[in-house]
Parts: C-alpha cells; structure tokens; sequence
C-alpha cells in the first residue's frame, strides 16, 4: 500500500492548478488521471470527485480516500496516512513526465471521462 501512496502523491503533485483556488481541481472531476511506467503501461488509474474523495485503481486492486487543497497544495488521506504535495496547472488531454520517489520515469496523463 506504500508504494500505492507514493505513487498518489506523485501524480497529485503534478495534477492541477489553476487561477483560482476554487478551481483547482475541476479538470479531474468525470475524467481520470493514469500514471504509466517507463515501458507505457499504466500502474495506477485516479478519480477525483467534487465531495473530495478519490479513488484509485491498480494491478493489486482498488482504494479510496479524501482529498483537500492547502493553498496551492493538494492533501491526500488513504488510510492512515495523509500527504501534501504542490500542484500544477493541466488540463484534460494534457501529458508530461515525471520521475516517482525512486527515481523513477512515468508518464502522468488527464483523461477525458471514467
């Protein structure tokens, strides 16, 4: 389940943000976020909600949790555990790289629907 989280944080950190801190999180609400390995192969699938909740699919199976805004940081909570992680502005159809928190090259994109 770590791992699961880190992967989370990861792609909350490179999400959404916008002008307006109301906003932020609109272009994720109906669509879905993948996070893809190195080899293009997506480990982990993202659903945010507007009631701010979120859940998450990967090869080990589903998990849900809560999300909030600090600012310009997005605060997840799955299980007991709760991280916060600066976000940047994206949009539906958009993809970029990123490197996890092994170091890791992956792939973030924004989906358009479930």
């Amino acid at each position: 389940m770590k791992k699961i989280i880190g992967a989370f944080v990861t792609v909350a950190a490179l999400t959404i943000a916008g002008a307006a801190h109301a906003d932020l999180m609109d272009s994720t609400f109906g669509n879905t976020v993948t996070v893809a390995g190195a080899d293009g192969t997506i480990v982990v699938s993202y659903h945010f909600s507007s009631d701010h909740t979120f859940s998450m699919t990967t090869a080990e199976g589903t998990a849900s949790g809560t999300w909030s805004l600090d600012g310009n940081n997005l605060c997840s909570t799955l299980g007991e555990e709760t991280n916060c992680t600066e976000i940047e502005d994206h949009e539906v159809g958009d993809s970029w790289e990123d490197t996890d928190f092994d170091g890791n090259t992956m792939t973030i994109s924004i989906v358009a629907g479930h």
